[in-house]
């Protein structure tokens, strides 16, 4: 009767402590540190990954760096929680003698955490006007989203509005789908904190839900016109770009250094603001279309020496 080689062991340490976590499902590498037997070539040799009867990964095992380790791409387990995990590497089919070894580990599984945000919120909105804001998700695994639902409540908890994550990310970002959602503004007179809330379901991983607050203000029905003309008080020319803030409404002045803004009656705090500039502040009352003209004073250049000045 033939008798079985021995098998000789292959020593296995890791390099580095796996990860403290990782997504459930995500992809994730750790770094053995392999010792052959002198006998053994390494050529053609596999790895395996299973939990349990169950196996994770199989494939040829990769090349080793400099210092001989070995870089192995895993996938984790779909399944929230601490797993016992074995990696077993073995000697190819060819080699004069078997050699495999295994090394025990654990890895922690947690659920994708999601961030939610919203932006393009206008303010102030007429009350009982409708309005639109943009909303978007994105998990940590950048997995897709898309037709899972946002939703708007307001203080009390009411659902205002909701939408469904389109297909598209935003440009100039990595996997954050967004939507479009219309609201319509409360009749009450207001600073309004809104909710928008993200609990991802149906999803084959588990992810965490998002919430993100935002906020505007609710004003009265517009009835007049207020005009605002910005000129350089020493060249008399327009001045383009000044940020002008009537109450909570805001405007920035053309190029003809004009802006206009729609206000209900009332008092309000006028304040014209440009870098390079001094410009007086005053108060306007509206009981009409107003016109106001604001002379900016140019303030002197700053002096590069002048923090070395005694």
């Amino acid at each position: 009767m033939k008798q079985e080689k021995a098998t000789a062991p292959i020593g296995i340490a890791l390099k580095e402590a796996p990860p403290a976590s990782v997504d459930a499902g995500a992809e994730f590498s750790i770094s053995a540190l392999l010792n052959w037997p002198e006998s053994v070539a390494c050529e053609g040799a596999t790895f395996l990954v299973s939990e349990g009867r169950r196996t994770l990964h199989e494939a040829a095992l990769p090349e080793s760096a400099a210092d001989g380790s070995v870089s192995l791409a895993l996938r984790a387990p779909d399944e929230v929680g601490e797993h016992r995990l074995k990696l077993i590497v073995a000697s190819g089919e060819k080699a004069a003698e078997r050699a495999e070894g295994a090394l025990d580990f654990l890895l922690t599984t947690v659920p994708h955490e999601t961030s939610l945000a919203v932006w393009d919120v206008p303010s102030p909105v007429v009350r009982n006007a409708r309005f639109e804001v943009k909303a978007g998700a994105k998990c940590t695994s950048a997995c897709a989203l898309a037709g899972k639902v946002i939703e708007i409540r307001d203080e009390s908890g009411k659902l205002i509005g909701s939408g469904a994550l389109g297909d598209a990310a935003l440009p100039g970002t990595t996997a954050l789908a967004f939507t479009t959602i219309s609201l319509k503004a409360p009749h009450k007179l207001a600073l309004n904190s809104w909710t928008a809330s993200f609990a991802p379901s149906e999803l084959k991983l588990p992810h965490g839900s998002a919430m993100s607050r935002f906020t505007f203000v609710t004003v009265a029905e517009p009835e007049h016109s207020v005009s605002v003309t910005v000129v350089n008080k020493e060249t008399k020319t327009p001045i383009a770009g000044a940020q002008v803030r009537l109450g909570v409404y805001r405007a920035e002045t053309n190029e003809s250094g004009a802006a206009k803004m729609r206000v209900p009656k009332g008092a309000f705090p006028l304040v014209v603001t440009r870098p390079g500039y001094k410009m007086p502040e005053r108060n306007i009352e509206v009981a009409k279309d107003v016109r106001v003209r604001i002379v900016a004073e140019p303030l002197p250049p700053e002096d590069p020496h002048a923090l070395w000045t005694g």
